[in-house]
């Protein structure tokens, strides 16, 4: 027996097709979601990588933490430390740890935030504090005024008995000039640390007794001999229990 219904027929008693549900457009299937998953992984990867290689640099350098003026001691609140990755050419002139500041000053401006660097700061100096002396110098008998606090200079005096060093590797405290401004003449105020009263004298003779000139030693190779006679060592020029030539002393020189 068969029926009919619109054109179609079905034996009698035949169940119906069954009705298959289709996977709604856009729906990945099970092969498209482990395929993501892996690529996810392969991001979360190149990103541990990445994050590894560009991570905390592994040396840290000395920054300005405020500005400094030439002059400026280089102290442990002038400077802060920041982990930060260099070039080896700047990192070969910048300064890693507090030991390699210890004992220097500025001798150019720098600002807050700025790498340290040695063109920068003087040559490390150490030692105890020293007394100071201060000269009253022309601008050509002290380096053409290009001295700066941390130079290391030798003092030598003139008079009728010649030109003689009177004291070696003196430090440079500060340089001044009339009028405050190098450019505004020829006179200069320099102030040295002199460590012993041998050489305070010596010094302080040779400036009331003839003409004295600094000559900058900070970056100098010391030949064998300064003078012709007997070469200073780099700890002073004089016996420190001597108090030095007088260039002129006695005989109406200048002062």
């Amino acid at each position: 027996m068969t029926r009919s219904n619109g054109g179609s027929t079905t034996a009698a008693g035949e169940q119906p097709p069954r009705r298959v549900v289709a996977r709604a457009p856009g729906m990945p299937t099970g092969r498209a979601l482990v395929g993501g998953a892996l690529v996810a992984l392969a991001g979360v990867a190149t990103f541990v990588t990445w994050q590894q290689s560009a991570g905390t640099p592994d040396h840290s350098y000395a920054v300005a933490s405020r500005a400094l003026h030439p002059g400026d001691a280089v102290t442990a609140d002038a400077v802060r430390f920041v982990a930060i990755d260099l070039p080896p050419g700047v990192a070969g002139v910048a300064f890693p740890d507090p030991a390699s500041l210890e004992g220097r000053v500025t001798v150019a401006p720098v600002a807050a935030g700025e790498l340290l660097q040695e063109g920068s700061l003087s040559d490390q100096v150490g030692g105890p504090p020293a007394a100071e002396v201060s000269l009253a110098l022309d601008r050509a008998l002290a380096v053409d005024g290009r001295l700066h606090a941390g130079d290391l200079v030798d003092v030598f005096g003139s008079g009728d008995e010649g030109t003689s060093v009177v004291a070696a590797d003196l430090r440079v405290v500060a340089v001044t000039a009339a009028g405050g401004s190098f450019s505004d003449g020829d006179q200069l105020t320099v102030t040295l640390a002199v460590p012993d009263g041998g050489r305070q004298q010596a010094v302080i003779q040779a400036a009331r007794g003839g003409t004295v000139t600094l000559v900058r030693t900070t970056h100098a190779t010391r030949p064998a001999s300064a003078t012709g006679a007997g070469e200073p060592g780099r700890s002073g020029a004089v016996d420190p229990g001597s108090p030095g030539p007088a260039p002129g002393d006695g005989d109406g020189g200048g002062g």
